[in-house]
């Protein structure tokens, strides 16, 4: 059985090329384009891992990290950021969510949340 994972990001280019090359990888990815349809999703299904985009219109990745601490405490989350310098790593990390730089590189990203599956 894959794992599912919700991926959150509002840039479609990166979107498409996370959900094909995590689907390569033998998860089972639900993307979606920004943080308000992240909380939607999480609350209609269950995943085994959230990846947000930290810089997100509407919510961004640190308010909707908020609200799905609130509604599923147990799902690991990986944040994505192309934004160091914004603090969103230092917020990230206060909710218990570690940060990969963009552009990801892939195997990277596999092995972070093979991580945060064990846990």
């Amino acid at each position: 059985m894959n794992k599912k994972v919700l991926l959150a990001e509002d840039e479609r280019d990166v979107r498409q090329f996370l959900r094909a090359a995590l689907t390569e990888h033998h998860f089972d990815v639900t993307a979606v384009n920004n943080g308000a349809n992240a909380v939607v999703a999480a609350v209609e299904q269950t995943f085994d891992v959230y990846l947000l985009d930290m810089m997100m219109p509407g919510l961004d990745g640190v308010q909707t990290i908020r609200v799905l601490r609130k509604v599923t405490p147990q799902v690991p989350i990986i944040g994505l950021t192309g934004y160091v310098r914004q603090g969103f790593m230092a917020q990230a990390l206060e909710f218990g969510v570690m940060c990969l730089n963009k552009p990801v590189v892939i195997e990277v990203l596999v092995k972070e949340i093979e991580e945060a599956l064990k846990k």
